[in-house]
């Protein structure tokens, strides 16, 4: 009897939750097919995003390993006021670094004097049949116009190689050719290990079919007449005519269902074009349809049901417990959950911002890209200017060496950065000459120089004034270092670059910003001021 009348008494909610249950079970019916319809352009999202990633990645690889091949075009399109010795010098330099790479196995250089081998040199590893190979494709060549070049894939005792080679007629009537050759598998062997992409596999082959990469290393070095049996080669390189990667229009992209020799399974197949060089070749991404999508489908609604009968569940729990609580236990309770969260939120906070600090000093220590340039100004110096050079090396040694010298914090005194900074730009106005004018003026006194700034501040800031602006010898680039008592200012004139750099994602100003938040000082800052560019960097005791 007593339990009846309770129920009565609180009879009310029951309707309520009867209710609930109703309003649940249709919002459901009514938000699933939605969810659906959003995941499926999510996956869409995601495959394309995907595409993105597996283009670029294969557009650097590849161009890296072709790099060397146009530095030896260059090298030959400026050597009329060389000789042939020089020439030649520059080229063996430039195979060197080729063959410096593991994936790279054989180079050669030969000069012809009406049509006969006048000298040939082969790289160290290079054996005795490839030599024989070069010189009988080199008697094969002499029936063409010497203005051509060779982009082969070739099969060799189980190997297979990507055989890049070029010849020119030089301006004394000599002609040169050089190459070097591609081991694919082994490339194949660094690429897999270092791209571990999810969501599909990827093959690349040449404007022939001829497979480049392949998941299953027999197909390398074979025609793939399967891929190409509904989608042409020429489609392919028609429709990204003049893109550099998957067009942002979805409707464009070149994609085709088939059943897949490699995994046995049906699978969506995209196809687009890498510009290598004068060259291109064909990037096809393959992505299981019923594992990649169906599933990931069903899932994502299963997932959605199980957080919605939880969400509900806990809900109903939270209104039966309500009655039973007080209302100040309650809000005390929300008020420590907040501030445990806020202290979480703030721990993750400083560790992020900290990492961010390791990892932009970190980059900055290890910057191939300055060292390439260095190594080109050196190049070139080598053979105008001995004494200059043996000084440049110098200068280059001390700027590595304060680069990589251990530290525990990331400050460093303002007198310490400014030595580093004449060293490095020294090294820029050897590559820049008068195209580049930077000055330092000292304001302040000796107590400026013992404080503190953060590492490379001032090396960033040059840099980015290089780097993001546009400059001749007629219009050079000024910049000027001004040291106050209680700040540094750098002051560049302001002329950006009509072409961005899409490599560029501001980690220098970010990096220094991040430095200063860190020791929460907020008056860094930078502006354009009158055709001028200017940043402060507050000195720390």
């Amino acid at each position: 009897m007593k339990f009846l009348l309770r129920v009565k008494k609180h009879q009310q909610y029951l309707y309520i939750s009867i209710i609930l249950i109703v309003i649940f079970f249709l919002g459901n019916a009514l938000i699933t097919p939605k969810i659906t319809l959003v995941t499926e352009n999510l996956i869409e999202d995601i495959v394309i995003g995907n595409l993105k990633s597996k283009q670029n990645i294969v557009d650097f690889e590849f161009n890296q390993l072709n790099s060397f091949l146009i530095d030896s075009e260059k090298i030959i399109a400026n050597s009329e006021k060389i000789t042939d010795n020089n020439l030649k010098e520059k080229l063996l330099f430039t195979n060197d670094l080729a063959v410096s790479n593991n994936n790279i196995n054989n180079s050669f250089v030969c000069f012809l004097v009406d049509e006969k081998i006048e000298d040939i040199v082969f790289s160290e590893n290079a054996n005795t049949e490839y030599k024989r190979e070069i010189i009988n494709l080199i008697k094969v060549l002499k029936l063409i116009n010497f203005e051509t070049s060779i982009n082969d894939v070739v099969n060799k005792d189980g190997n297979v190689y990507n055989r890049k080679i070029i010849a020119k007629e030089l301006a004394n009537g000599k002609i040169v050719v050089t190459g070097y050759d591609i081991n694919l598998l082994s490339f194949w062997k660094y690429f897999s290990e270092n791209y571990k992409g999810e969501g599909g596999y990827t093959v690349l082959t040449d404007t022939k079919g001829i497979c480049v990469l392949h998941p299953e290393t027999d197909f390398i070095g074979k025609p793939l007449n399967s891929f190409f049996e509904n989608i042409s080669i020429n489609k392919v390189l028609n429709n990204n005519l003049g893109r550099t990667n998957f067009g942002v229009n979805q409707k464009e992209l070149i994609k085709d269902k088939v059943t897949s020799e490699f995994l046995g399974l049906e699978v969506l197949r995209y196809y687009n074009s890498v510009k290598v060089g004068k060259s291109y070749i064909i990037l096809i991404v393959s992505f299981p349809v019923d594992i990649y999508l169906k599933e990931s489908l069903v899932n994502i609604k299963r997932y959605f049901s199980w957080i919605s009968m939880l969400a509900f569940c806990i809900f109903m729990l939270l209104l039966a417990v309500s009655r039973f609580q007080l209302r100040k236990e309650f809000s005390e309770n929300l008020k420590i959950v907040k501030e445990k969260d806020h202290l979480v939120n703030t721990n993750e906070k400083y560790q992020r911002e900290n990492a961010v600090l390791q990892l932009n000093q970190l980059k900055k220590k290890m910057n191939p890209h300055f060292l390439f340039n260095s190594l080109n100004s050196l190049h070139v110096l080598i053979d105008s200017n001995k004494e200059l050079s043996q000084k440049f090396v110098l200068k280059l040694a001390d700027v590595y060496r304060y680069l990589l010298d251990d530290r525990s914090g990331n400050l460093i005194s303002v007198k310490n950065e400014l030595e580093f900074l004449k060293q490095y730009i020294f090294l820029q106005e050897i590559r820049f000459k008068s195209s580049l004018k930077v000055s330092i003026v000292d304001n302040s006194n000796l107590q400026s120089l013992i404080k503190k700034i953060p590492f490379l501040s001032l090396e960033t800031l040059v840099e980015n004034a290089i780097k993001h602006n546009e400059f001749t010898k007629q219009k050079p680039l000024f910049i000027d270092i001004i040291i106050n008592s209680k700040e540094i200012e750098v002051v560049n004139n302001y002329n950006p670059r009509k072409t961005k750099d899409e490599n560029s994602h501001h980690i220098g100003l970010n990096y220094l910003k991040n430095s200063y938040e860190y020791y929460q000082i907020n008056s860094f800052k930078t502006e354009v001021i009158d055709d001028k560019f200017k940043c402060f960097l507050p000195l720390l005791s």
